[in-house]
């Protein structure tokens, strides 16, 4: 396929335009099948009577014949390689799936698919697939096309026209899930989605950058990421903080109440009536008129200050019927002057100064919060500044009820899909229940998915997590883990003297066998931590991703949210689960971002909710 389009001669085409167009579409072509891997299948399937293969790999290739040689695992036809089983062999007889490594093949499996005795693992996932879950990070999300379950298949290849929440706990493939099916629907949806875009909105950059990998790996390119603040329009200067009971009010429904009121109540009704000098005549608008005007103006469905706009065809309409006269509101400036004062323009950053309580104008600060009140208000007076095909949001438990209004106006036909885990909303103004969720998203068309099989935390970690759940003041299933082997949480308890001292041992000794390991801790104690892992040769750093050999990343637990390494040491998780819901969710935030071993370092007894029997 490469040969035949570097043979293509643009060149040939009828006219500049097309052979435009073809340089750039065997540019893109090009650039997608000399991807490392594309070339690649890991899978082949065969029909119950049939006797029709199919190999299963990460790109359509085809021979000179065009006859498909690997299908692209996002096709129709390829879905029963992920959703077949012994119970339900969705019309299979066989499967295999390939392992590679480095470009070679290094072992393969074979399911009888039409035999119930045929065995695969105690878990229900076979080996292979278990092998390369459990295989070491490397600080960047990867593409998991070959190991893609059955019930993470049927949310990817869910309905476009819907907003789709899937709720799912740590390790659960959540972020993969909506990564690969924004992928697929770019296969299903292209020529409108590549129209109308696709974003992915993550809670942070470290966590963007984390998984900036997998879509280009996956041969899509298009598909813009931002955090939700990056979505706001106009922007404010963000120089102040708000506290956690300011950031809780700011981001409720309530807020959004005050401000659909505040965007009208500067509106006001001239107490007088109006006389107008038109030519030799004088006409004389009453209050009432005027009145009717801007109530029948102010009931459109429209963005305040077009609404306002409206006005000018209203009184036309008025003038003609009562006047004859088309020509009312050019030769009338003091009727329109009476109107713009009446109803002024509005403007969105001056709306929310007026009314937020505090210092205004040049003395305000703004704050994160602010500025997606900026974001609505700008969207209740002008309008959405911009719109897109599908929306992929992650972390979504931790948008305040004004950040998902800010973010659901941004798909009109509300084809969304909100990634989230209510056990781990950290954020003042975050979620607790996915149904008021919905409300705020204002979405017409919803569906609640959950994934409940977890991959990534193996089990003898999650189930100790999984004890927090019950104090977190969510309703919320536990996930269960495929990974039965592994270790329960290796517990180190010191002085509090001897405590960054003692973190610091211990990521060299988690290090020696886990590279990719990183520390969450309470922020207070960062400093202490940072200097002690300096003095045994550790830089502690804030990122994951393209990390030096001495590179140790640290985070306080809601900043590692989304996130995961093979070791994870949590500090003093008394001072993280301090009695509280919010503590709790914290502390099951922080235990669940081990893929390999959890050590626990503490100067306190633990708490009493993850030590029962």
């Amino acid at each position: 396929m490469i040969d035949r389009f570097s043979q293509l001669d643009p060149d040939a085409s009828a006219d500049e335009i097309t052979k435009e167009y073809i340089e750039v579409t065997v540019a893109e072509a090009l650039e997608d099948l000399r991807t490392p891997g594309a070339g690649d299948f890991f899978g082949r399937i065969e029909q119950a009577g049939a006797h029709e293969r199919w190999y299963i790999g990460r790109r359509h290739i085809e021979n000179d014949r065009h006859d498909p040689v690997v299908i692209d695992w996002r096709a129709p036809i390829a879905a029963p390689f992920y959703r077949a089983t012994h119970a339900d062999p969705f019309g299979l007889a066989h499967r295999r799936r390939f392992t590679m490594a480095d470009g070679e093949f290094t072992a393969y499996l074979d399911e009888q698919l039409d035999d119930p005795d045929h065995e695969t693992s105690g878990s229900g996932i076979p080996d292979p697939v278990l092998a390369e879950i459990g295989a070491a990070r490397t600080g960047a999300m990867r593409e998991i096309v070959a190991t893609i379950q059955a019930e993470q298949d049927v949310v990817i290849r869910a309905p476009l026209e819907q907003c789709l929440v899937v709720q799912g706990g740590p390790g659960t493939g959540k972020t993969a899930v909506g990564l690969h099916r924004a992928a697929y629907l770019l296969f299903e949806h292209r020529r409108r989605l590549v129209r109308d875009g696709v974003l992915v909105v993550g809670p942070n950059k470290v966590f963007l950058d984390y998984i900036a990998n997998v879509l280009p790996s996956l041969g899509e390119r298009s598909v813009q990421q931002r955090t939700a603040l990056e979505l706001c329009v106009p922007k404010v200067a963000i120089t102040g903080e708000d506290d956690r009971d300011t950031r809780r009010r700011k981001g409720t429904a309530e807020m959004l109440d005050q401000l659909e009121q505040a965007a009208t109540e500067h509106i006001t009704i001239p107490a007088d009536d109006l006389r107008i000098p038109l030519g030799a005549r004088t006409i004389t608008i009453t209050t009432d008129e005027l009145a009717a005007w801007i109530t029948q103006a102010l009931h459109a469905n429209a963005p305040v200050n077009k609404r306002r706009d409206s006005m000018k065809g209203i009184v036309q309409r008025d003038m003609m019927r009562r006047f004859d006269r088309d020509d009312v509101w050019e030769k009338a400036p003091g009727l329109r002057a009476a109107i713009t004062s009446a109803w002024p323009t509005q403007l969105p950053i001056k709306l929310v100064d007026r009314l937020l309580p505090g210092p205004s104008g040049k003395r305000r600060q703004w704050t994160v919060a602010d500025q997606f009140l900026v974001d609505e208000a700008h969207s209740l007076l002008n309008g959405t500044p911009f719109t897109l095909g599908h929306g992929v949001v992650d972390e979504a438990q931790d948008h305040s009820a004004v950040a998902l209004r800010c973010i659901g106006r941004r798909s009109p036909a509300n084809s969304l899909t909100i990634l989230g885990d209510l056990a781990q909303s950290t954020t003042p103004a975050g979620q607790r229940d996915w149904t008021e969720a919905l409300g705020h998203l204002r979405a017409s068309a919803s569906e609640i998915a959950h994934l409940t099989i977890g991959y990534r935390v193996p089990a003898p970690i999650l189930d100790v997590a999984n004890r927090l759940l019950p104090h977190t003041q969510v309703a919320t299933a536990a996930s269960r883990s495929v990974r039965a082997e592994g270790d329960p949480p290796a517990i180190r308890s010191v002085s509090s003297d001897a405590l960054a001292d003692a973190v610091a041992d211990e990521v060299r000794v988690v290090r020696h066998r886990h590279r990719n390991t990183g520390v969450v801790a309470p922020v207070e104690l960062h400093g202490a931590i940072t200097a002690a892992l300096a003095a045994i040769g550790f830089n502690a750093c804030d990122r994951v991703h393209d990390l030096s050999a001495n590179d140790v990343p640290i985070f306080h637990p809601e900043a590692v949210k989304g996130l995961e390494f093979d070791g994870v040491i949590v500090v003093n998780p008394h001072q993280i689960f301090d009695g509280s819901a919010l503590g709790a969710r914290l502390l099951y935030v922080a235990m669940t971002r081990a893929v390999q071993v959890l050590h626990i370092v503490t100067d306190a007894p633990l708490p009493a909710a993850i030590t029962r029997v």
